[in-house]
């Protein structure tokens, strides 16, 4: 990590505590579509920190939106610049369709909660207005569609397009109606609640290649049915819901490595999104719970046959 991405993340978790949002570990592990989870309420966000921006990857933003989906939460990149310049406060930018925003701005909105109010796309910087409040205040005050376009230098097809919110109005076009009608009508853009994940996005194809323990972990979520999210862009392996919070696992050995230095991370991300945690793992004498996290071994997947066994087995091992 870079010494000015690191200290970007000690900013970023300072202004999370100090404006009272609990906090997963930092997400260290490579390759890692988030950096930090963090709950408020029923706010809960997944971020990840860049002082570039262009670093994020298009598999790591698809991830991070589809795993942020699983657990209703909302997707952010907070960075500093992309190639072209600084991140101007007050603005939202998309990468690969994850909200993106300044320092600056995420300050306000978590102590402040103070939402942007601009988003970039292609052709400039665009607001979201009140429609219906944009008609009502014009016929209040007399205004035909006709006149008000004249006023700003727009279109007839234009004002009625705004009123029945069809179409994105440019900042300057929102600025100025709300000067000639002497009203707010720009409506902030809530970054906190969770987004929806587009179609077009899929997992990656895990079709070929999948070891024998990590197939049998699939065949065994989906006979309890629970859907099944798997990523190796993430501290745990695999997550299984039917609703609610999901059950969240990592899977493999014990004698791993890799994910001996999961288990806390796991533990933490656990906590913060109120999901179970649990480690499926292959070795037929493991204990039933290490690292304060619950074990089931690969042996012991046929015997489980409905979702309350496994949240019986879940509680059991957790309190141990």
């Amino acid at each position: 990590m870079t010494k000015a991405r690191a200290q970007l993340m000690q900013d970023i978790i300072a202004n999370l505590e100090d404006a009272g949002f609990a906090l997963s570990s930092q997400c260290d592990v490579r390759p890692s579509c988030f950096d930090l989870v963090a709950r408020r309420g029923d706010n809960l966000i997944l971020i990840k920190v860049l002082s570039n921006i262009d670093a994020l990857t298009e598999t790591d933003a698809i991830t991070l939106q589809l795993v942020a989906h699983f657990f209703n939460a909302t997707p952010l990149i907070v960075g500093e610049k992309t190639r072209r310049g600084p991140l101007t406060r007050g603005v939202v930018y998309k990468r690969y369709g994850v909200s993106t925003i300044a320092p600056t701005s995420f300050l306000r909105m978590v102590s402040e909660e103070e939402m942007p109010r601009e988003f970039i796309q292609r052709g400039g910087r665009f607001v979201a207005i009140d429609g219906a409040r944009l008609r009502e205040v014009r016929i209040a005050h007399g205004m035909s569609k006709e006149v008000l376009a004249d006023c700003i230098q727009v279109s007839t097809r234009a004002i009625l397009a705004y009123e029945r919110d069809e179409m994105d109005v440019s900042a300057d076009v929102a600025h100025q109606l709300e000067e000639v009608l002497e009203t707010d009508l720009i409506i902030p853009i809530d970054l906190m609640t969770g987004g929806v994940v587009r179609e077009t996005l899929t997992p990656p194809d895990r079709s070929e290649h999948i070891p024998d323990l990590e197939r049998r972990v699939n065949e065994f979520f989906e006979r309890l049915g629970m859907r099944v999210l798997w990523t190796d862009r993430a501290p745990f392996h695999v997550a299984a819901k039917e609703k609610g919070p999901p059950v969240i696992s990592g899977v493999g050995s014990l004698r791993s490595w890799s994910l001996q230095r999961r288990l806390k991370i796991i533990r933490s991300v656990s906590e913060v999104t109120e999901a179970d945690a649990v480690l499926i793992v292959d070795d037929g004498q493991a204990e039933e719970c290490v690292s304060d996290l619950p074990v089931i071994r690969q042996v012991e997947l046929e015997e489980i046959d409905k979702k309350r066994e496994l949240k019986k087995i879940i509680k059991e091992r957790s309190n141990q």
